[in-house]
């Protein structure tokens, strides 16, 4: 569609990790990930926000969860786009391995 989300989305996941990082229990040192999907309507409100794969562990699901459904709603959506909304799916790393192929994203 020719729309340069980029700024959009760098606000969109700082707001999201800062909410997350403040959910996430200090003593926390389990491993695993989290994958949740949702969409975003043209006024910023987040629809359909769901856990596309579990961690399998509640205390890792819920601050991942929550991270998201906390940060509702976002900015609007650029003017620009034309469609209905944006779909995006977050995944959230907790203690990845130094060797793993995992992206360092948790505290």
């Amino acid at each position: 569609m020719g729309i340069d989300f980029g700024p959009y989305l760098e606000r969109m996941v700082s707001q999201v990790k800062e909410h997350w990082y403040q959910l996430i229990p200090e003593s926390l040192t389990k491993k695993g990930k989290v994958a949740i999907e949702f969409a975003i309507l043209k006024d910023g409100k987040i629809v359909g926000l769901k856990i596309q794969a579990s961690s399998g562990d509640v205390t890792l699901d819920r601050p991942a969860f929550g991270a998201i459904s906390s940060s509702n709603p976002f900015s609007p959506l650029p003017k620009e786009f034309s469609g209905q909304y944006l779909l995006l799916r977050f995944k959230f790393y907790y203690n990845p391995g130094k060797n793993s192929d995992e992206p360092v994203q948790s505290k």
